[in-house]
């Protein structure tokens, strides 16, 4: 079967023991971005690969190919993360593979005039940013710029602090102060990921200057950009609405007043007032502000005695971009990117690199893959029980590539790893039994 195909692959990889044959076999493979590659095993290659929406590259030798899409796996053996070891890669993982005497299309799409939405890599190459490297060891890029990522869905399952962390080590790269923009459109998510976002945003921003660029940020997404140095909002963006919920029931009591003092803290550490970002959480709080009409001093109240009232007793607090401005909870609207980059005192909009775009992609791509075949194997299930350990196999694969969305959004198909584990084992003994019995 398919997947016990693939097991045995990754077994035999990690036990050292793929042995070339005597007659190399040759392979085609065709990319999703339009690359092939075409040749025998046994050739040195690079190969550019997603795992768990984090885009690898290694050179080394392909050693085996085994199975059929989508569970095609190459065995490359090679230096990967600083040692040299076995890897099984998917194919539908794989971004690009060159051998090693082929030429690599190296494209700058922030100064070619290409679109910068991470698909200028259909030639197969990785596409990098026109740098050179100074005295003190950064790179450094042509020109004053940003690190763009979209960050957006369902916090903790598409939108995840390890997609931040990676554009920070793209960052990294180029030396401290850089601009990192997170352009957030998110309807909330997992309170579960806020401590890990938290803990992410708070050391990067030691290094780097972190930017909000706010479309919808809605609950665990306005905690993020509360996390912002700066916030931006296009002219529909919205912030707010952070109730927390166990089950179908709000929380209250103890639990939803540690909630609202991490809400207000975040936002004084952010350089913002406490006052509304607790009425993002709950009712029971309420905000107002007077204006100095000469200096635009904004002074903030925990009731209604302001002139300009934000939220009442009645919902939680919803910021708009009109009064998020007015009362400088925000730092500017920018509709375009050419006018954000004037807000972020840039000469132009220029991204360094399209690194953010590409992550962004690699793991909304992996997800909706997930969800699709996830779909079909419930489905087969149902219908072809005389392969149902293969399948379970397949949902197996699925835990270990995209445990996010196996765990959240596709409702733990399977039970856990481990339950799921245990009923491959048991389907295996059952159809023993029944082989005996014959």
């Amino acid at each position: 079967m398919i997947i016990a195909r693939c097991l045995s692959v990754l077994v035999l990889m990690l036990l050292g023991t793929f042995a070339t044959d005597a007659v190399a076999a040759e392979h085609e493979f065709q990319f999703a971005n339009g690359s092939s590659w075409r040749g025998e095993e046994g050739a040195e290659v690079v190969v550019v690969f997603v795992e768990n929406g984090v885009e690898q590259t290694m050179t080394g030798n392909v050693v085996k190919v085994d199975g059929r899409m989508p569970y095609r796996l190459v065995a490359v053996r090679g230096e990967v993360a600083g040692s040299v070891a076995t890897k099984a890669i998917f194919e539908s993982d794989i971004v690009s593979m060159n051998s090693t005497g082929e030429a690599v299309v190296i494209v700058d799409t922030a100064d070619s005039g290409e679109s910068s939405d991470g698909g200028g890599a259909a030639g197969g190459g990785q596409i990098v940013p026109s740098t050179t490297r100074g005295e003190d060891g950064f790179l450094k890029a042509s020109k004053p710029g940003v690190f763009f990522l979209p960050w957006e869905g369902q916090v903790g399952t598409l939108a995840r602090h390890e997609s931040i962390e990676e554009i920070a080590r793209e960052a990294d790269k180029y030396g401290p102060g850089q601009i990192i923009v997170l352009h957030i459109n998110s309807p909330g998510g997992l309170v579960l990921e806020g401590d890990n976002i938290s803990e992410t945003l708070l050391e990067l921003k030691k290094r780097h200057r972190v930017v909000a660029w706010i479309k919808k940020a809605i609950s665990a997404g306005a905690f993020t950009a509360l996390h912002c140095d700066e916030i931006y909002f296009e002219k529909v963006g919205a912030m707010g609405s952070a109730v927390m919920f166990a089950g179908t029931k709000s929380i209250e009591g103890a639990q939803l007043a540690a909630w609202v003092k991490d809400f207000g803290d975040v936002a004084e550490k952010g350089g913002r007032n406490r006052i509304p970002a607790e009425c993002m959480v709950t009712r029971t709080k309420m905000a107002s502000y007077d204006k100095d009409p000469e200096t635009g001093k904004v002074t903030w109240y925990p009731d209604m005695r302001g002139e300009f009232a934000i939220s009442d007793n009645t919902q939680v607090l919803t910021l708009n971009a009109d009064n998020a401005l007015d009362s400088k909870f925000i730092d500017g609207i920018a509709n375009t990117e050419e006018e954000l980059a004037v807000l972020l005192d840039l000469e132009e909009w220029h991204e360094i690199t399209n690194r953010g775009r590409k992550i962004h992609e690699n793991w909304h791509r992996l997800c909706e893959r997930c969800e699709k075949d996830v779909k079909r194997i419930l489905r087969d299930l149902q219908l072809r029980p005389e392969r149902t350990i293969s399948l379970l196999e397949e949902l197996l694969v699925w835990w270990d590539r995209c445990e996010p969305m196996m765990m959240w959004d596709l409702g733990r198909p399977g039970g856990s790893k481990d339950e799921l584990r245990r009923t491959i084992e048991r389907e295996r003994r059952q159809r023993a039994r029944n082989r005996d019995r014959n």
